[in-house]
């Protein structure tokens, strides 16, 4: 799949949420912020869905996501 087909895709097909529009800068070869570069990753790891808390523990974002609260700790704290 293409890069333009990717884009599509995720325009038509995924959810409008937090770090949608950010994946889709990225994706268009855009520069990103900091904040923005880690909404468009975590938004393309869920692939648009909600996980309150993020339930992946072996990323390294996972403190900075924007659907873990501030000072919610993550699975990996959790050692």
């Amino acid at each position: 799949m293409d890069r333009e087909q990717i884009i599509k895709n995720v325009e038509k097909n995924w959810p409008k949420k937090k770090g949608k529009a950010d994946y889709i800068h990225h994706l268009r070869g855009k520069r990103l912020t900091q904040a923005a570069a880690i909404r468009a990753k975590c938004y393309e790891c869920v692939q648009g869905e909600d996980t309150q808390p993020c339930t992946v523990a072996t990323c390294a974002l996972a403190q900075y996501c924007q659907w873990n609260k501030r000072g919610e700790s993550t699975p990996e704290d959790a050692d």
